[in-house]
């Protein structure tokens, strides 16, 4: 049996559909978790959340690589997840920070805090979610091997993806 030109398109075809089928549904999910960790964010209790959303983030990743088949231990995904947190730097953690300390503020404070904390929240999940978005779309498109998303050159990718989503998002 001999494949021609119209056999290889159709599989380039299949393959590119397959891809854009996926990125729905992981763009799906992002969605999903973005509202989930907003209100998780918006604990009054200052401090509550953070564990928290890391293990949501971590959670959302498992699900995307779900998605795309790739295999990850959850120590790789959550050390993917604070080596992008860690590259926002100041940005991510003054916010936290300044949200988590107005919660201290007895009733208005929760409140305020509390909202923007949950902004804050969302913000980053939505960044962390579309960058490992990239990332599994380049193992799929063969631009990075599976073995590569949890070395330094995955998570270097990860890492410059996750800030430029930052900077869109802001």
């Amino acid at each position: 049996m001999f494949i021609n030109d119209t056999d290889m398109e159709f599989q380039d075809e299949l393959k590119l559909y397959e891809l854009n089928e996926m990125l729905e549904k992981a763009e799906n999910a992002v969605a999903v978790a973005v509202g989930t960790t907003a209100a998780t964010g918006a604990i009054p209790i200052p401090f509550a959340d953070a564990p928290l959303l890391v293990a949501q983030q971590v959670a959302l990743m498992a699900t995307i690589c779900g998605i795309f088949k790739i295999d990850i231990q959850k120590d790789g995904l959550k050390a993917l997840a604070m080596s992008a947190l860690g590259a926002s730097g100041a940005t991510v953690v003054g916010k936290t920070l300044a949200t988590n300390l107005i919660k201290f503020i007895p009733v208005a404070g929760s409140v305020v805090g509390g909202a923007v904390s949950a902004g804050t929240a969302g913000v980053v999940t939505l960044a962390m979610g579309k960058a490992f978005i990239e990332v599994c779309k380049a193992a799929k498109m063969g631009k990075l091997s599976e073995v590569d998303i949890t070395s330094s050159k995955g998570m270097s990718m990860l890492k410059a993806s996750f800030k430029e989503q930052l900077r869109k998002n802001n």
